[in-house]
């Protein structure tokens, strides 16, 4: 049950992009269509999202100065689609979080007991089962954060990963 239409332009040099020059087909995700509540929505925010693709091999993020979404250029080129378009989800839950004034990086919180992060982690979990990925791969997912294996045990269990002993 993959995304079909979805697209990576991983030739996307250093630079500032529209989302959709460098992801294409999003507008055919189930789950986006949920985040932002319809599919009319979700064009609108779609249609104005800035991207910026700097150097480096850093993950997917949201600006939350400028509320611009970043990749590093490395992290573009060489991660699966899949999982790109799992980052994508991840990231643009938080543009709506941004947008509804949440604070996205509420340091009275551990990372992985944020309910920003818990929220978007929950619901690319769900994109990511819907798509038919195994735990296992889901896991391999998890662990392109920034986590140590502590915190992505806690945070696999606050959203519900188990993997297969």
């Amino acid at each position: 049950m993959r995304v079909r239409s979805f697209r990576v332009r991983r030739s996307a040099v250093v630079a500032e992009y529209k989302l959709s020059e460098v992801f294409s087909g999003l507008e055919s995700s189930p789950a986006l269509s949920k985040v932002f509540g319809s599919r009319t929505q979700m064009t609108k925010i779609l249609r104005h999202l800035k991207m910026r693709v700097e150097r480096g091999d850093s993950g997917l993020w949201l600006d939350r100065a400028t509320g611009t979404i970043c990749i590093g250029s490395k992290h573009l080129v060489s991660a699966k689609t899949d999982f790109l378009y799992l980052d994508v989800i991840h990231v643009l839950v938080h543009v709506r979080q941004f947008l509804e004034g949440k604070e996205l990086y509420d340091q009275a919180f551990e990372y992985v007991e944020r309910p920003t992060e818990l929220e978007a982690y929950r619901t690319t979990v769900a994109e990511a089962r819907r798509m038919g990925l195994e735990e296992d791969e889901i896991l391999r997912y998890l662990r392109m954060d920034a986590v140590d294996d502590s915190e992505l045990g806690k945070l696999m269990e606050k959203i519900g990963v188990r993997v297969r002993r």
